[in-house]
């Protein structure tokens, strides 16, 4: 008798042992790793996103920069022609809500421009808010974030100089990028692609970056040069415009997608094929008077290959800033 009860028993363990995985809500679930503090000057403030199915992790630059008419506030790499206004301080600690996985940071530069940023993730979607706060008294004219999703670290998503795996929607219809004009063939050089939102024209970048125009080259980095003193990694506008404020790639089996969207605050849209990343805003420059903040929300969608539900997911998940 009590050696069938120690049967029971031991089948009983078993039974919930296994349980506690396949019925755990969690497993599935997003993951977010904070990005460990730099060890020299330079580093990026973000985090690393982990989904089951995904070969890797992608990663949140957030922010790469942080600019306005003064200058630049942030940058997370060393530029000659966009350095800061003042250096890094102790890069900030991110805090962790370990029930909910959401992270949080907040740092406040010398000149008293507080930024930060709160990260929620759910089964398949990123969701983000970003913050600016001006705790000067003087206006912060023309103020935008650069926030990058860095695909290199992933072997679903690292497909590097082709722009056959990457889509917007354009003149009413998703659309491939290698379906637009100029193309790098006609280029000759591998894709770095700036696709204006429509609607939007004298536009500037990242560090008063100019756009000269529709199909035009944008020298984004005319301090790189090669031996004969010609500029590389020359970015260029697309001739068509993209309807809505969202970009994605897919991945190399076609199984899954990725995307990003900071609906209501893209002018335009970025893929780099050397470095794979792609950006959708926020790029709109705002004006913060003092004592005052912004806010943008935006979403890191990580989904079946299928446009139609990452359509519905955009379009239902829009929210004011």
């Amino acid at each position: 008798m009590r050696k069938s009860i120690n049967i029971i028993l031991i089948g009983i363990t078993i039974v919930l042992f296994s349980c506690s995985f396949t019925l755990n809500p969690d497993s599935n679930k997003i993951k977010l790793v904070p990005l460990d503090p730099p060890q020299g000057e330079f580093g990026p403030i973000g985090f690393k996103i982990f989904i089951p199915w995904m070969d890797g992790s992608i990663e949140m630059r957030y922010p790469e920069t942080v600019d306005g008419k003064d200058g630049m506030y942030f940058i997370d790499h060393f530029r000659p022609d966009m350095q800061a206004l003042s250096k890094m301080g102790k890069y900030p600690e991110w805090k962790r809500d370990e029930k909910s996985g959401t992270i949080s940071y907040s740092y406040t530069t010398a000149e008293g421009i507080e930024f930060g940023g709160v990260v929620n993730p759910t089964s398949d979607e990123v969701r983000m808010e970003f913050f600016i706060k001006n705790h000067t008294d003087k206006p912060l004219v023309d103020v935008n974030p650069q926030l990058c999703l860095k695909l290199t670290y992933s072997n679903d998503f690292n497909l590097t100089k082709t722009a056959s795996d990457v889509y917007i929607w354009s003149n009413g219809k998703r659309t491939c990028l290698d379906q637009l004009t100029p193309t790098a063939k006609e280029k000759d050089r591998d894709p770095l692609m700036i696709i204006v939102r429509k609607g939007f024209d004298n536009l500037e970048g990242v560090g008063r970056t100019k756009y000269n125009g529709l199909g035009q080259d944008v020298f984004m980095s005319n301090y790189v040069k090669d031996s004969t003193g010609k500029p590389m990694f020359v970015w260029w506008m697309m001739n068509q415009e993209s309807d809505e404020d969202i970009i994605y790639k897919e991945s190399r089996d076609k199984k899954h997608l990725v995307a990003i969207s900071f609906p209501g605050n893209v002018s335009y849209l970025i893929y780099n094929s050397l470095n794979p990343c792609i950006h959708a805003g926020p790029s709109i420059q705002y004006t913060i008077e003092p004592k005052r903040e912004r806010h943008w929300y935006g979403t890191i969608y990580l989904l079946k290959n299928d446009p139609a539900e990452l359509m519905k997911r955009y379009k239902n998940g829009q929210r004011e800033n």
